[in-house]
């Protein structure tokens, strides 16, 4: 499950929290209430059975209300343990990806690493910056100095400066 498709139900999620909240904003029921109190008392006084029937009417929209309130609650509560389900099994594939990624690595490290300085040196210089520098973090350091003393000097500069702010950035955590 990728980014997007997370971002869409937190979005939707959002939106049922949004709609129940206008939905039951005091403020706009306390509006509703004085405009209607408001024209009560422009209204003749309305007889007590007249007042009990408007109570009446009033208890069974609260009840129905609180019924929709009740099944927009369920509603939410089903899509946030969704939404946790998602965020666990994108945490199991981050997981996954990394201990893959670590493995890919270590595999690397082993084979540059059986290599003489020399020729490990000529293939680093032609892969990509940001794997050689993994490559490299993860051997020893007399055989990853005996390789880049090999490569191209300007991108054993740059790698050089990329292991050492690797180093300093794992100091400060």
């Amino acid at each position: 499950m990728n980014g997007k498709k997370i971002l869409a139900i937190a979005i939707l999620v959002n939106l049922v929290f949004i709609g129940a909240y206008m939905y039951l904003n005091p403020n706009t029921v306390a509006a509703q209430s004085e405009g209607k109190a408001v024209a009560k008392q422009n209204k003749p006084k309305a007889s007590t059975e007249e007042q009990w029937k408007l109570i009446r009417q009033r208890e069974e929209q609260l009840k129905v209300r609180e019924s929709e309130l009740k099944a927009l609650e369920v509603q939410i509560e089903k899509k946030i343990e969704k939404l946790r389900t998602v965020e666990s099994t994108v945490k199991t594939e981050i997981d996954s990806y990394r201990q893959l990624s670590n493995n890919r690595i270590r595999h690397l490290v082993k084979i540059y690493s059986s290599m003489k300085s020399k020729n490990a040196a000529g293939l680093m210089d032609a892969l990509d910056l940001e794997v050689a520098v993994e490559v490299l973090l993860n051997m020893k350091g007399d055989i990853a100095g005996g390789i880049l003393s090999y490569m191209n000097p300007k991108k054993a500069a740059i790698i050089t400066k990329k292991l050492a702010n690797y180093r300093n950035k794992n100091k400060g955590t």
